[in-house]
C-alpha cells in the first residue's frame, strides 16, 4: 500500500471522476510526509505484512490483536522503543490512507505500546555536540586543498545556520546571499516545512568566519550555480550533489583527524552544537528555537546538552 498510494505524487490536473479525485487525494496525503518518512514507513509496512503472512493474519484492515502481537514480537526481538513506535505509526498511516480506522488507536494496542515504553524505555543515546570550540579545532586542522576548502565551508555553514543534513546538502548557490553583516541562507522544503514556504536564516560574520570559508570554497571550485556542495575527490570536482550520508562521513573523518572519537559524532552534531553553544553563552531559548526553526521550545531543549541544567540552578551561589 505504501509503495503505491502513499508515495504517488499528486497532480494539479485533476478530473472530476470519483476515482481520479480519490487518487489525487491519496497523492496529496502522501505529500504531507517527507521523502525519508515515506521510505521508512514503506520498509516498516513491508516488515509488518511479511510477519502477518507468516502468521496467516489479515493486514488491511488489521485487528488490534494482530497489531498488538506484532509489536510484542518486535519487543521480543530487542527492537528499540523508537523503532517500535515508528512501526506502529506506519501501520496507522497505511490504515488511515486506505480509509480504515488505525488499529493503534484501540485501547488494547495503546496499552501494549505504553507497556513496551515503560519496560524498554531508556534515555536515547545522542551524538555529541560539535560546539563552537570543537568546530574551531576541527577546521583549523583541515588542509587548504579543494576537499579541505569544501569541508571547512560544509562544517562551518552547517554549524552557523544550524542546518539539518538534508537542508545543508540541498543548498544551491542561489540560496545563499552575501550581506554586509554575514550570510542570508534560504532554506526551502525541510522536515518541519513540508509545504515549502521556506525560511531565511542569518549567519553573522564573527569569530569562525563562515562567509569567508564559503567564499573560498566557491572560488576554489569555480562553482557559480547549482549545488553548492559536491564531490571533490583528488582535486577533481564532481557535478553530483553531496549526500547527507557523505556529509556525515566527512564530519566523522574530520573529527577523527583532531583526536576526537568519530563514533561520538554524526552529521547532526554541528546542529546540536549550535544549540548547546548558544545555551552555554546564555542566548534566549526563544531565539535559539527561532534560529533552528523549531515550533516548540521543548524540542529546542532536547538539543541543548546538560550544561543548560547549570543555568539559574537552585544551588548556584551557595554550593
Amino acid at each position: 500500500m505504501l509503495e503505491g498510494a502513499l508515495i504517488v505524487r499528486p497532480t494539479t490536473d485533476v478530473s472530476t471522476s470519483a476515482d481520479a479525485l480519490d487518487a489525487a487525494a491519496a497523492g496529496f496525503a502522501a505529500a504531507s510526509k517527507s521523502d525519508a518518512t515515506r521510505r521508512a514507513y514503506a520498509a516498516d509496512w513491508r516488515d509488518f505484512t511479511g510477519w502477518c503472512a507468516d502468521q496467516g493474519a489479515d493486514t488491511l484492515p488489521a485487528s488490534g490483536r494482530t497489531v498488538g502481537r506484532y509489536l510484542t514480537h518486535l519487543a521480543g526481538l530487542g527492537r528499540s522503543v523508537s523503532t517500535i513506535d515508528r512501526r506502529a505509526a506506519a501501520i496507522a498511516a497505511v490504515h488511515r490512507a486506505a480509509g480504515h480506522t488505525a488499529p493503534t488507536a484501540l485501547e488494547e494496542v495503546r496499552s501494549i505500546l505504553a507497556g513496551i515504553r515503560n519496560t524498554l524505555g531508556r534515555r536515547p543515546v545522542k551524538k555529541q555536540a560539535l560546539t563552537a570550540d570543537l568546530v574551531a579545532k576541527v577546521v583549523r586542522k583541515i588542509r587548504p586543498d579543494l576537499a579541505g576548502h569544501r569541508d571547512r565551508a560544509l562544517i562551518l555553514l552547517c554549524f552557523g545556520a544550524a542546518l539539518r543534513r538534508s537542508e545543508l546538502v540541498a543548498l544551491d548557490v542561489v540560496d545563499v546571499e552575501t550581506h554586509r553583516k554575514g550570510l542570508l541562507v534560504r532554506i526551502g522544503r525541510s522536515k518541519t516545512d513540508q509545504q515549502g514556504r521556506g525560511r531565511t536564516v542569518a549567519v553573522p560574520d564573527g569569530k569562525l568566519k563562515v562567509p569567508a570559508a564559503l567564499a573560498t570554497w566557491l572560488a576554489a571550485s569555480g562553482i557559480a550555480d547549482g549545488p553548492i556542495f559536491r564531490g571533490a575527490d583528488r582535486g577533481r570536482l564532481s557535478h553530483d550533489r553531496l549526500t547527507a550520508g557523505q556529509f556525515a562521513r566527512i564530519v566523522k573523518a574530520r573529527c577523527a583527524a583532531v583526536g576526537l572519537d568519530p563514533e561520538g559524532f554524526s552529521g547532526h552534531s554541528a546542529r546540536r552544537g549550535f544549540a548547546t553553544t548558544a545555551g552555554d553563552v546564555g542566548a534566549d531559548l526563544r531565539h535559539i528555537a527561532g534560529h533552528m526553526r523549531h515550533a516548540k521550545l521543548e524540542t529546542t531543549l532536547g538539543y541543548i546538552e546538560d550544561g543548560e541544567l547549570f543555568r539559574d540552578n537552585a544551588g548556584k551561589g551557595f554550593l
